[in-house]
């Protein structure tokens, strides 16, 4: 009778143990997953915001030229384009934590927490 129960106690903690560690490893999965996705999104987003600022630099460069051109001047149509992302700058300035850093806060709780709802400061 205490043998049976020592040997039930003993199967109950290696079964424990073996739950334990199934646990760890399932926590260690789930973790590499969202490292993962949230790396291989920081590198799209890399490559995308790079190319993204090429169009915008030889976009801007052609628009300055061509305003150049368009008002017989050799740099006003450099500063109108100036002008133009300073005025960009400054409205990104006055929305910056609404338009954002509340959505990229609440993008990296969902990716590391799929199940918290909502994100109120």
């Amino acid at each position: 009778m205490k043998e049976q129960l020592s040997d039930e106690i003993k199967e109950a903690k290696d079964d424990f143990e073996e739950y334990v560690k199934a646990q760890i490893d399932l926590i260690k999965l789930h973790s590499a997953e969202s490292i993962s996705r949230f790396f291989s999104g920081l590198l799209i987003k890399m490559v995308l915001f790079y190319l993204f600022f090429f169009v915008l630099l030889f976009g801007s460069l052609a628009i300055a030229f061509w305003l150049n051109k368009l008002l017989n001047s050799e740099g006003l149509g450099f500063v109108i384009v100036a002008a133009f992302y300073l005025v960009i700058g400054l409205v990104f300035m006055a929305v910056r934590k609404k338009m954002v850093e509340k959505p990229v806060i609440q993008s990296v709780i969902q990716l590391f927490f799929p199940n918290y709802i909502d994100y109120d400061e």
